[in-house]
């Protein structure tokens, strides 16, 4: 009986949302939302708007885990569930209502608090949320849904210290005792998932489209402002592309982007307000490895492309993805040229082969489909499309699509039939191969490839990997030729690789010579055994402006040359890295294990590495403290609370990481007693996971 209860209340559950759609439509909502630092929690006024479609005794807003604090609607009892917010009245059809009330609550996830409560000094703490798919109703109550389509308007009140960034136009910034509120309002509607704030120590850097309608405003924590020029790179440039090649006018009022630490993802296209990984924030070496161009064009695309036209379910999620992933290859295309173009689209169509040769191909109208599907695949389907139904109709079609479905929720069909309108022939076979085919059309994609010179001469070569070298010199000493390609000139290191050094190194000397960064940067990857004649060229590399290039090069030659290494670690002792401080970590870590360099810092130097393990740093260098301290086999008290802190981290791959390296040293018995003797200053919930699992 009690199973069936079960069943019964999460189809009612599903049904009830599911019909709520076609009762009501919520038209606004106005917020003033504290956000309390001190105590990780949300308090707020709320205020909400909306039409009756149907009679009905009730409706909702999702709402996880809020308490009422105080009901402010005389006509409208307001009641809260688990997971709802209810208003009950005796709503009438074409009757529009306001509801009002305060609450709070203490989000589990969507709003982070991230950089608080940690023991590392001078350390910048930031908000900021996350609400992909259905979970804003987290911290405020929303809809999960994407299909009913809300005007927000929220107020943020924030500690002085905090610069606070929110979708839509700033109207002004009040200044209160102990906080200053800022006020934000949105003129357009938008599904609730992309509602979005951040707060934290950051500066503003204030720009124009090209066309001078759209105001940008780029942040960076004020610690990185040196770094604007090289993270934002080409902005301006990006917005032009995309406003050229979708046809349509940016639909919003502003353009902001701001990176936090910590985040989940990449970049998330909230509108009006792209926030993104702080690992691509770099500087002027950084850029050659880890630039932001693609993700900053991925997510600007999203504002029509998610944003403006959105999915009615995840069956046509593609329609995201697969366009946001095109437009940004097209503005790579405009910026890194045809060669970066074609290549980006080879590495892909190689990725979705492989899965379709294991008989893993995915449809793309799969609501479960994996990310490469609905990326990928989504950008190739596009990119067949466009090759068949020619430039100007595909143009003009994506065209017709946003103007007709603009602030609506739209399917695939929606879509193909504004191409069929134009062509006025069905387009069957293309459906059926590419929108409902789980096997991907790799001959179709090679036909694409091969309009391009790069590719074709690039397969040549890599059909050569498996042919011993003496068979292929001509080849690969042509890869090498001035002026080198940057993906043949690698391609031709990596299969020098695995071969007799000293006929392979003639080769070797010409790809050093050829002064390519990326074809320098396959040989600091390629090479571990390193010949003492090529000695000096390989010492080259610590100079190369590629942070992957020098990390790999100063690994690989402490390694191989042990009389040299005071040497390296003296030449690489200011470079810091990317975000994640790939180069410091290593060299601290080579400088412990060097016992005759600078052992009077000993005891300094592992300070400085231990310290990173902090919930006060970006969690990308918490993780390659972990690991350098667990290969050097150093772990203070200190380090393992850290690490139990990580095994509840929001992102999971950090997450998973600390599990799993917990779960080694459990197996280690000095470790293990340790970490025992510690758990009673682990909180409630470490306590518990530790000793359920050993």
């Amino acid at each position: 009986m009690k199973l069936l209860l079960s069943l019964f209340f999460a189809v009612f559950t599903s049904t009830c949302f599911s019909q709520q759609i076609e009762i009501v439509d919520f038209k606004k909502i106005n917020a003033t939302i504290k956000i309390d630092t001190i105590q990780q929690k949300v308090s707020g006024t709320f205020e909400v708007e909306f039409e009756i479609l149907k009679d009905t005794d009730s409706v909702f807003l999702d709402a996880k885990a809020m308490n009422l604090n105080e009901v402010l609607s005389e006509k409208i009892k307001i009641t809260t569930s688990a997971d709802k917010i209810w208003f009950k009245n005796s709503f009438k059809a074409k009757e529009t209502y306001q509801a009002k009330f305060k609450y709070e609550c203490e989000p589990k996830q969507t709003l982070y608090f991230v950089g608080f409560n940690t023991y590392v000094s001078n350390n910048s703490s930031q908000v900021w949320s996350q609400g992909q798919g259905k979970y804003t109703s987290h911290w405020l109550p929303s809809l999960d849904d994407m299909n009913d389509k809300i005007v927000f308007n929220i107020n943020y009140a924030a500690p002085k210290n905090y610069e606070v960034i929110a979708n839509g136009i700033l109207n002004r910034k009040r200044q209160r005792n102990d906080f200053n509120l800022w006020e934000f309002e949105m003129k357009k509607p938008m599904s609730s998932y992309l509602v979005a704030v951040a707060m934290g120590d950051f500066i503003k850097f204030e720009s124009q489209s090209i066309s001078g309608n759209t105001p940008i405003g780029m942040y960076l924590s004020s610690q990185d402002k040196a770094n604007f020029e090289s993270t934002y790179k080409y902005h301006q440039q990006i917005f032009n592309i995309l406003e050229d090649e979708i046809g349509v006018k940016y639909p919003w009022e502003n353009f902001k982007q701001v990176p936090v630490r910590d985040f989940l993802y990449a970049g998330m296209e909230n509108t009006t307000l792209n926030i993104f990984s702080e690992e691509f924030v770099v500087d002027e070496i950084g850029f050659n490895d880890r630039n932001f161009v693609n993700v900053q064009a991925h997510e600007l695309a999203h504002q029509w492309f998610g944003n403006l036209v959105t999915e009615t379910d995840s069956e046509h999620h593609w329609l995201h993805e697969g366009f946001a992933t095109y437009y940004a290859l097209l503005v790579e295309k405009e910026i890194f040229g045809d060669d970066y173009f074609y290549y980006k689209l080879y590495e892909s169509a190689e990725q979705l082969k492989v899965l379709s040769d294991q008989g893993k191909g995915e449809k793309l109208l799969n609501s479960k489909a994996s990310s490469l599907t609905f990326y990928q695949k989504g950008a190739w389907t596009l990119v067949i499309l466009k090759n068949l139904v020619g430039e100007y109709v595909f143009n003009q079609a994506v065209k017709n699509y946003l103007e007709k479905h603009k602030f609506q929720n739209v399917k695939t069909e929606d879509f193909m039939s504004e191409v069929e309108a134009l062509t006025q022939v069905p387009l069957d076979d293309f459906k059926k191969n590419w929108l409902n085919q789980s096997a991907f059309q790799s001959k179709e994609t090679l036909e694409i490839l091969e309009q391009n010179e790069l590719i074709k001469k690039y397969l040549k070569l890599a059909a050569l990997r498996e042919i011993g070298l003496n068979e292929k010199k001509e080849f690969i000493d042509e890869a090498l030729d001035f002026p080198v390609n940057d993906y043949l000139g690698q391609e031709a290191v990596y299969q020098l690789s695995g071969e007799n050094l000293e006929l392979a190194k003639p080769y070797y000397k010409k790809a050093f010579e050829t002064n390519n960064i990326y074809v320098r940067q396959a040989i600091a990857n390629s090479m571990t055994k390193i010949p003492k004649s090529l000695q000096s060229e390989y010492e080259s590399l610590l100079t190369d402006e590629s942070y992957v290039t020098i990390e790999k090069a100063l690994l690989n030659l402490w390694q191989n040359f042990p009389e040299n290494r005071h040497e390296y670690l003296d030449f690489t002792s200011d470079v810091i890295g990317f975000q994640d401080k790939n180069v410091r970590m290593l060299w601290l870590t080579l400088n412990l294990i060097t016992s005759d360099y600078q052992p009077e810092l000993e005891q300094e130097v592992f300070a400085r590495l231990s310290q990173y393990t902090s919930p006060g740093y970006a969690y990308q260098i918490r993780e390659h403290a972990f690991g350098y301290l667990y290969q050097i086999n150093t772990f203070t008290f200190q380090n393992y609370l850290d690490l139990m802190e990580g095994v509840f981290h929001p992102v999971w791959r950090f997450r998973k990481f600390c599990r799993e390296l917990l779960d080694t040293l459990n197996k280690d018995q000095v470790h293990a007693n340790k970490l025992k003797s510690l758990v009673n200053q682990f909180s409630e919930k470490q306590k518990t996971f530790f000793n359920n699992r050993y």
